[in-house]
């Protein structure tokens, strides 16, 4: 009995101590914990978006790292932008779409790319042109056209139109299937959260504004950096910042504990 009450001890020890080191661990701020089902899902999307991250949905260990790591980051740097006003990247490898204000960084948001047999292109392209509820062709005859305000509409209620030399038919749309968001599902269209094109992107990026179609590897040719990585630590900097402030005689008899404190 004595050996089953000392392990019952241990175990809830155990118990105890694991809570605690949980309560002060490090978590970065996020907007999906508190969530549930697919509004959990979704923000996951967001939040790896905006930290730089592939998107899944899915907590894996790279997102794990980003969201329990204090010294991660997320970082971007573009080298001779293309405007000095807005202007998009859509990151093929990542499935994002950054907004930038020159060489700055605005907002980021998970997308939808096309499939390896219908991919989205790359190429240095523009926004030609901007439809609120618009209809769909069906692709020149490939599918049956839909019209505006249809609930089965592909494009949602917001086509933002590519020009791209070589190519045509592409845009930054809506979509009426947001589980797909952070995958290749598309016809080589970019889709996004109907919220997020509607509210953040449409009101945000005129017409002829550039958008900049990539892989990390291309995007990086054309010098553009997207970066999610653990910050190296300068050890020369961080014993430096570990050092003792120095305090004056007064300073410390002021804040020295009283002797009650100092039994307890």
């Amino acid at each position: 009995m004595n050996k089953i009450k000392k392990l019952s001890i241990f175990i809830l020890s155990l118990s105890l101590l694991s809570n605690f080191v949980f309560a002060e661990g490090f978590v970065r701020e996020n907007n999906f914990m508190n969530k549930t089902g697919t509004e959990k899902r979704d923000e996951l999307k967001r939040w790896q978006a905006q930290m730089n991250l592939p998107v899944t949905g899915n907590l894996n260990d790279k997102t794990k790292k980003a969201l329990y790591t204090e010294n991660y980051e997320a970082y971007d740097m573009v080298v001779n932008p293309p405007t000095k006003g807005k202007w998009i990247v859509i990151n093929k490898s990542r499935r994002t779409l950054t907004m930038y204000k020159g060489e700055n960084s605005i907002g980021k948001y998970p997308v939808t790319l096309g499939t390896s047999e219908t991919p989205t292109p790359s190429a240095k392209g523009k926004i030609q042109n901007k439809r609120k509820n618009p209809a769909w062709g069906g692709m020149n005859g490939k599918y049956t056209p839909i019209a505006a305000d249809d609930p089965n509409n592909p494009l949602g209620e917001r086509w933002m139109g590519l020009s791209i030399t070589g190519a045509n038919g592409y845009g930054i749309h809506g979509n009426i299937k947001p589980h797909q968001i952070g995958g290749y599902y598309s016809n080589g269209c970019i889709r996004m959260f109907n919220y997020d094109i509607e509210n953040h992107v449409f009101p945000n990026i005129p017409v002829g504004a550039p958008v900049w179609l990539g892989t990390d590897a291309e995007l990086e040719s054309w010098g553009v950096y997207q970066y999610s990585r653990e910050k190296k630590v300068d050890k020369k900097e961080q014993i430096q910042n570990q050092k003792p402030v120095e305090k004056s005689p007064n300073e410390i008899i002021e804040n020295t504990p009283s002797e009650d404190l100092l039994e307890f």
